[in-house]
């Protein structure tokens, strides 16, 4: 039977792989038609969205930059769709840089695994955070 427990613990295993840089075992938590999508972080600074487990996998590995780890302070699942929020710590590996907060997230689920991840962040400060990373990163020599 599919319930709270069960959809909070797909997730917080979701989160422990993220904060271990296992990008295989987050993928094992994830249908392969799945679905990301992010408030920020599109190419003109609005939504992002991902679909399949490929292109979900290019996306994780092109965030190997960033390290980090994740502490869920909040989770509900109501008529199959739940909700939590997640605090954050996330550490640029080269410049060391932090960014340090709390964003939502809303999951969808089809057979045990994730279908669907939303993710609302600070959409502002995730922007300056990668923008101060991108500059450093093109100054150095």
């Amino acid at each position: 039977m599919f319930d709270e427990a069960s959809a909070k613990s797909i997730l917080l295993a979701a989160h422990a792989a993220w904060s271990r840089g296992d990008i295989e075992a987050i993928l094992a938590c994830y249908v392969d038609e799945l679905t990301y999508w992010c408030n920020a972080g599109g190419p003109d600074g609005g939504p992002f969205q991902i679909e399949g487990k490929q292109q979900f996998r290019a996306f994780l590995q092109s965030m190997q930059e960033a390290e980090g780890r994740l502490t869920m302070d909040y989770f509900r699942l109501v008529d199959g769709i739940g909700r939590a929020r997640i605090k954050c710590v996330v550490r640029h590996k080269r410049t060391g840089h932090k960014l340090v907060g709390s964003y939502r997230q809303v999951i969808s689920y089809r057979d045990n695994k994730i279908l669907r991840l939303e993710e609302y962040h600070d959409a502002a400060r995730w922007a300056a955070f990668w923008k101060m990373i991108a500059g450093e990163a093109s100054d150095e020599p």
